[in-house]
């Protein structure tokens, strides 16, 4: 016989965009609500009690306020969009934030909570609008971190009800190792095979080129560029002192995470200094460059590594 489960704890696939559609919310008094509804009690049998026509007024007509506020409380969450945004990747250890664009079709919706474990985040949304929120989770580990189901809920207009429905979001935050704390400097391994490529040290100024996409800014020609003659990028000659190589099989003596913190750090040092670098893993080999795209890519290899030595 199979087993009943409630509607709220059944399980949706996953979708990038949600519309909060009426057989998706929920609604159920609050305490303030219990309470509220325990003085009417009380308040309907005194005007019973004394015959008071006016005590029966005032309680019927708190009575209509409360049945009206569920409406409110109902429709404002009926028919909002909620779309996932694109996550900024962060090292294990900081908090994962997933941003949320809340897509209002209607009219002004009020004080709409997005609830994620013991965070929140509360914003309205204004009339055929468009509101982004940020859900912010900690993380302990490197690798993909995907969104949880979202609790979206309201208590407008008056916090007797609590209207609520969940995300299911296809959503997920890459997390890059967490950095060495302290270590040897990065050294060019020598067991990479490759020559250092000439025309690239620091030595002695050699020529001048397009600055192309991930070159480190302190080689970039700023004068030329005062002079209005365009992005220059300064190139240099020398022992190929501007190049490093990070394998994996360098650091036989360190345990598997050791090993790829140490190469996390390698590659942040790297990248801060400017210099060109490139990246050897059992299974991922990435070659020579710099910049921005360059520290992305070995980060995310040494992230999703299963590094089998």
């Amino acid at each position: 016989m199979p087993r009943f489960r409630p509607p709220w704890r059944r399980e949706v696939v996953p979708t990038p965009a949600q519309r909060l559609t009426r057989r998706r919310i929920y609604i159920l008094p609050t305490r303030n609500g219990v309470l509220f509804a325990l003085v009417l009690g009380a308040m309907l049998l005194g005007a019973m009690n004394y015959a008071n026509s006016l005590a029966y007024a005032l309680t019927f007509l708190l009575t209509s306020v409360a049945i009206i506020s569920i409406l409110h409380t109902y429709y404002n969450l009926v028919g909002i969009n909620v779309r996932a945004g694109q996550c900024r990747p962060v090292f294990a250890g900081e908090a994962a934030v997933f941003p949320l664009a809340v897509e209002n079709p209607g009219v002004q919706r009020f004080a709409l909570c997005f609830e994620l474990g013991h965070g929140r985040a509360v914003t309205d949304a204004p009339a055929h609008a468009t509101r982004w929120v940020e859900l912010r989770l900690p993380t302990t580990q490197r690798g993909w971190l995907k969104l949880p189901r979202v609790t979206v809920a309201s208590t407008f207009p008056l916090g007797l009800f609590r209207a609520w429905a969940y995300l299911d979001l296809e959503q997920r935050c890459l997390v890059y190792p967490r950095p060495e704390a302290s270590g040897p400097p990065p050294q060019a391994s020598q067991g990479s095979g490759d020559q250092p490529q000439p025309g690239r040290g620091r030595e002695d100024f050699a020529s001048l080129r397009d600055y192309q996409a991930g070159d480190s800014l302190r080689h970039v020609h700023w004068k030329a560029l005062a002079r209005e003659q365009g992005l220059l990028t300064k190139e240099f000659e020398g022992g190929g002192g501007d190049e490093l190589w990070f394998d994996w099989n360098s650091l036989a003596g360190l345990g598997i995470e050791a090993r790829i913190a140490r190469l996390c750090r390698w590659v942040v040092t790297a990248d801060r200094q400017g210099v060109a670098y490139g990246l050897a893993l059992p299974r991922v080999r990435i070659e020579r460059g710099r910049g921005t795209a360059q520290r992305h890519r070995c980060l995310e290899a040494l992230a999703l590594s299963g590094a089998e030595a």
